[in-house]
């Protein structure tokens, strides 16, 4: 059985990798989706950019997500807060999606492992040039999990490659940047269906001078499965 997760997730990451799919909001980590029996999880959360090239940029999101003990997946919509050039209150809708193959789903094991892809789409509302901006993660969630008392932990860690297109508006031609980066973060779930969690994230964007424009964001959310 092991063997054959093994070969189907080579499959899966291959597939990914040349046409990736699935997603994240702008500015908010990349969060992990972890399996289950089937329950239903409502989160809503809000997230910061930590430095210059993440804007410093406040950001809320919402979504669902349906986790199973194969396959989980979400979808959620978000709200990026910034201020244009005349110093107005902006803003920038996002919505994304996202899957989870888990590969290694175990009792029996310390760690669950999965292969997550996934995709996001944003516009700001007040762009001359109507640009759109497409985001693609694709990456390998590490994660696991303990009890205490009526409060269930479970630590993640998920290395990632990200392929972001800015599409063609405006006279301006569209690109496409791959780079990496990852998240991080702890969740806590009550037996009552309540929990939270926090993340972080960073990505690795090359400033092609020889250097790199990392961007460091931060985010808390609130949980609850039906």
């Amino acid at each position: 059985m092991i063997k054959a997760r093994f070969a189907f997730f080579i499959a899966v990451v291959a597939l990914m990798v040349a046409t990736p799919t699935m997603g994240q909001i702008l500015n908010v980590p990349v969060l992990a989706l972890g399996a289950g029996d089937g329950a239903t999880t409502i989160w809503g959360g809000y997230s910061r950019g930590l430095n210059d090239n993440s804007g410093k940029l406040d950001a809320i999101g919402a979504g669902v997500v349906r986790a199973m003990e194969q396959v989980s997946f979400g979808v959620s919509a978000g709200l990026v807060l910034s201020d244009d050039v005349t110093g107005f209150p902006s803003s920038e809708i996002a919505f994304a999606a996202r899957a989870a193959y888990h590969v290694i789903n175990d009792s029996d094991s310390p760690l669950n492992v999965s292969v997550q892809g996934g995709a996001g789409w944003s516009k700001p509302d007040d762009d001359p040039n109507d640009l759109t901006l497409l985001l693609f993660p694709v990456g390998i969630a590490i994660s696991g999990s303990t009890s205490a008392g009526s409060l269930t932990l479970t630590p993640w860690i998920m290395p990632r490659v990200q392929f972001t297109r800015v599409g063609e508006s405006g006279g301006i031609p569209s690109n496409t940047d791959t780079d990496f980066g990852g998240s991080a973060g702890v969740g806590f779930a009550t037996e009552g269906g309540f929990g939270f969690g926090v993340a972080g994230d960073i990505l690795i964007v090359d400033d092609g001078l020889g250097g790199n424009d990392s961007v460091f964001l931060l985010a808390g959310y609130l949980t609850y499965t039906l």
